[in-house]
């Protein structure tokens, strides 16, 4: 069966009076994610309001234009804000910064979960693909918000009633709504059990865990290619009863592609987009599946040719892939993304790197590593070194090393391993995988051709 998060990802949209725009983009979530197939076992949207009378209708223009949107505006009650509400919550956004200011301001331990609906378009389209568990997204679109200047262009108008300023409302809502849904139905995974129609497929290792993919659509047989060609170091021969089954649906009318998502399937009008949205869906398959076995991180993997590897650890979008890139050229690719480690043992996980161009804006290319010709890594992989990565235009022009103390590097990589909680001795596991390599290091550094000399000192052959 599909893995499944245990329990919902709870979302909280929040304004202040909730008989208008909290409520409008309530519905318009609720109604893109159902169109993209996650139920509300996976991810609930709910709704309060700052300075709600409980009880109190929805605004006449908000109905209007939840209908007009393709939503249902029906049985709608204004609640107000309450901090069992927030504490309950998974992620928290609200229409204008000012009403973020103020439900921060209100309840300050919520700000590394609190975005406006604007910020959350933009760091997004910042970070362009987020290879982790939903639920740690806004811990990572958190930082990121630190160092990505957020554009001041998107910000709801006031809501005051009939005219063009709801009407702007509803058509920012609902572009929000739905590129929101698109990124998170490819982490959720399907929610019923339709049938897939007849696809071409193949089957895929994601650091042990198999999906078996079913590439559907006007252009399933083009996807496939595409997949068998990008994916090369990951197939393999047959899929199992243990398999997770993977629906990518490509291309036809607006009618079959919607009806795609209807039933779970992660489906785009190009190959572009799905194989870039099928590069972090596959990631997350297998970090669900892992949990509680595997300590996995936000790292990028390079291996000596007698199967030392070192991970190096960064958040999401700054700078791991184009490492990778450059260092795997050299030295054994392990993975751009997400390095498993079992004990003192890596799980390859040699996916295709997701790399920006400039001509495909918020679009990631996915590029073979076999068409880079990447080194192969041999034999076992075993992990004996962790660097925490510290990529900035002002680093030193010769890239710098210094050891990280141990509690100050735990709390630093804690914030990048997926379901830590879930490992068995929970930070004493991370600890002690610390340990095994004989703590952390910091690399400090301006590019990654610059890291290349450093190779022989980090794996210890001089």
């Amino acid at each position: 069966m599909p893995a499944r998060l245990r329990s919902a990802f709870r979302i909280l949209i929040v304004d202040t009076e909730h008989t208008g725009r909290a409520a409008l983009a309530e519905r318009l979530l609720r109604r893109s994610l159902a169109a993209h197939g996650v139920d509300a076992f996976q991810i609930r949207v709910t709704s309060a309001g700052l300075d709600a009378i409980d009880g109190a209708r929805i605004d006449p223009v908000a109905a209007e234009l939840i209908t007009r949107h393709g939503g249902n505006a029906d049985g709608f009650a204004a609640r107000s804000l309450s901090a069992p509400m927030v504490a309950a919550t998974d992620m928290l956004l609200t229409g204008t910064e000012a009403e973020r200011d103020a439900l921060v301001r209100r309840y300050p331990r919520a700000a590394r979960r609190t975005f406006t609906m604007g910020e959350l378009q933009h760091l997004y389209r910042a970070v362009v693909e987020l290879s982790a568990p939903l639920r740690e997204h806004p811990l990572i679109l958190a930082n990121r918000r630190g160092r990505t200047p957020v554009s001041p262009d998107w910000e709801l108008p006031a809501w005051d009633g009939p005219g063009a300023h709801a009407d702007a409302v509803g058509r920012l809502l609902d572009e929000s709504c739905e590129d929101a849904a698109e990124i998170w139905s490819a982490l959720v995974g399907p929610s019923g059990s339709a049938a897939t129609p007849p696809s071409s497929g193949l089957t895929l290792d994601v650091f042990g865990t198999r999906l078996a993919v079913a590439c559907t659509g006007e252009r399933g047989d083009d996807l496939a290619r595409e997949m068998h060609r990008v994916w090369s170091r990951c197939l393999v021969s047959e899929d199992s009863e243990e398999s997770v089954p993977v629906e990518v649906h490509v291309g036809g009318e607006p009618e079959a592609v919607a009806a795609a998502r209807a039933r779970g399937a992660l489906a785009f009008p190009d190959i572009l987009q799905a194989l870039h949205h099928f590069s972090a869906a596959a990631t997350v398959r297998g970090i669900d599946r892992g949990a509680g076995s595997l300590v996995m991180l936000h790292a990028a993997g390079i291996a000596s040719r007698d199967g030392d590897v070192i991970g190096f650890v960064a958040p999401s979008g700054t700078g791991k892939t184009t490492l990778a890139r450059v260092l795997g050229a050299h030295y054994g690719y392990v993975t751009d993304e997400t390095l498993a480690v079992s004990g003192d043992r890596v799980i390859p996980y040699p996916k295709p790197l997701s790399v920006i161009t400039e001509s495909h804006q918020g679009i990631k290319l996915q590029w073979s590593p076999d068409s880079l010709d990447l080194a192969r890594p041999t034999g076992d992989l075993r992990l004996t070194r962790l660097v925490l990565l510290d990529r900035r235009p002002d680093a030193p022009t010769t890239p710098v090393l210094e050891d990280v103390p141990h509690l100050r590097g735990l709390a630093e990589l804690t914030e990048q391993t997926s379901y830590m909680a879930r490992l068995p001795r929970k930070l004493n596991s991370l600890s002690d995988t610390v340990d095994h390599v004989g703590g952390l290091t910091r690399l400090s550094y301006r590019e990654a051709v610059d890291v290349l000399p450093l190779m022989p000192e980090l794996l210890g052959e001089r």
